[in-house]
């Protein structure tokens, strides 16, 4: 009977190195070759899938068959002890508390023998020197009672004016380690509530905010803080200048955060997803101040820490590398970007939520028409006025049907006059026929009525300057409108170069 099995969903999560580990570790203390448990293991990294039937078929004859849930259990806190002794030199903090296991002991055998004393110092030495440089304060608030131990048995006589100095020490660790762990839960905060509302728009967001955030913030000056403190404060206060709008200096604090990561933090397993994280927070600032130069620097970085296999980063990176090519106005890499999108399309918007998809939709289309190959933006078009019914991302099914016209325009499509009049009605009716667009619909209904390109020029040459004079009054930037623009500036170069 084929069944879903936790082991089994152990065992296919681990990775080439971490198995191979396992099998090395689990003969460490065995009587013989191969224990039971291993066996197990093997029969099932082969299988296909978690079948209780075959195992027993299988292992048909063998003892341990009869107890075969007793031996999964067996396995499996084998398998869990195995991985905590292969990452245990992750991070720094991990290795000192492996090290610091055998404090304990050395502390036994050197009040026993004395010609031990040094070994016990020598080692409280070296884990303090490493907990410093790597500003782990844990550790060395924990070191505190061994070190007392340490002067205790070298001379006490000095053990009270030692302790002493050593409390204050312990109160200075403490104190740093409170000032992480306070801009920890506000950096946490932080990203609970910019997660549904980036810019820190809606108010009760605003409220959250102010409340659980900036006071932390207003407590701390970033020079003051250990590099761990100084991260999460770093990326607190670039959502701090989203809440001020201050987009220029949210964009420089980002960049500070992403500069606190050496050549090796990048390489770390731990510090990497961190690193990782805050590199797309860095490109989202930079869109928000309108410095998308920094993308491809950002991007490279992304590329280097993580294969593009990963759907999630596949996303981010070729969202805003897509991104930069419109702004750019390079539409040939454009084109290959959205070909790459295409190909993983379906596994892609497993991942992302509907706004998201409606965005890519919508940029592919701007790649496709703007690099001239007409069918594809019509196909991508179509995927927009053709979405599912849903209340995130109108802005681009309302902008799709403005620019429709255009795209059905160039594509010589011979119901542009119907499209036009279901454009206006359709945008009524949802109360987002504005003054631009009014602009646009009216421009268009002369343009199809034009009987030869002067008078065609001439037309779009009119909707363009009443566009400009519309945006200069009421100070508009939407998408729509911007991509009015850049088509009617186009054109008309276009049709004056055809001249």
């Amino acid at each position: 009977m084929i069944q879903t099995d936790k082991l089994f969903a152990l065992i296919q999560s681990l990775n080439p190195h971490e198995k191979a580990y396992f099998g090395k570790y689990s003969r460490l203390n065995a009587a013989k070759e191969k224990p039971d448990y291993l066996l197990l293991f093997e029969f099932l990294d082969h299988a296909t899938s978690y079948d209780e039937a075959a195992i027993k078929k299988h292992f048909k004859g063998q003892k341990f068959i009869s107890q075969l849930s007793r031996k999964k259990t067996q396995l499996k806190e084998k398998i869990i002890e195995s991985l905590s002794h292969y990452h245990a030199n992750r991070t720094v903090e991990a290795s000192l508390r492996l090290q610091m296991n055998v404090l304990p002991i050395l502390y036994d055998k050197a009040k026993e023998d004395k010609t031990l004393l040094k070994e016990f110092e020598n080692q409280i030495k070296a884990i303090k020197k490493k907990a410093e440089d790597g500003e782990c304060f844990s550790i060395l608030i924990d070191l505190f009672i061994w070190e007392r131990r340490l002067f205790g048995l070298l001379d006490a006589n000095k053990s009270d004016s030692t302790t002493l100095s050593l409390l204050e020490k312990r109160e200075g660790f403490q104190n740093k380690l409170n000032q992480e762990l306070d801009l920890e839960g506000a950096s946490i905060r932080t990203e609970l509530i910019i997660i549904k509302d980036p810019k820190i728009i809606n108010q009760e967001s605003r409220q959250r905010f102010q409340k659980s955030v900036i006071s932390v913030l207003d407590k701390y000056d970033s020079d003051d803080l250990p590099i761990v403190a100084k991260r999460s404060y770093f990326y607190a206060k670039c959502s701090y200048y989203y809440f001020t709008k201050e987009w220029d200096s949210a964009h420089e604090i980002a960049k500070n955060l992403v500069d606190s990561y050496s050549e090796d933090d990048a390489k770390n397993p731990i510090l990497s997803k961190n690193y990782k994280y805050h590199l797309c927070n860095y490109l989202t600032a930079s869109n928000f101040a309108n410095k998308i130069d920094a993308y491809p620097d950002a991007i490279n970085k992304l590329k280097a820490i993580d294969s593009e296999d990963n759907i999630r980063l596949f996303n981010t990176i070729h969202f805003k590398i897509l991104n930069y090519y419109l702004a750019k106005r390079q539409f040939d890499k454009a084109i290959s970007v959205c070909e790459d999108v295409q190909n993983r399309w379906e596994e892609l918007c497993t991942v992302i939520k509907k706004r998201r998809q409606l965005a890519y939709c919508y940029n592919i289309v701007l790649a496709y028409w703007f690099g001239n190959e007409m069918e594809s933006a019509v196909y991508w078009l179509s995927k927009i006025l053709t979405f599912e019914t849903t209340q995130q991302g109108q802005r681009f099914v309302n902008a799709a049907r403005i620019i429709q016209l255009p795209i059905y325009y160039d594509y010589q499509d011979d119901n542009l006059e119907n499209r036009i009049g279901s454009t206006r009605k359709v945008l009524a009716k949802k109360n987002e026929l504005n003054d631009y667009r009014q602009i646009i619909l009216s421009g268009f209904r002369k343009l199809v009525r034009c009987i030869d390109k002067k008078e065609k020029i001439a037309c779009i040459s009119d909707m363009q300057l009443t566009l400009m004079k519309a945006k200069h009054e009421h100070n508009t930037k939407t998408i729509d409108l911007e991509c009015l623009l850049l088509w009617s500036k186009l054109k008309i170069g276009e049709q004056s170069t055809n001249r």
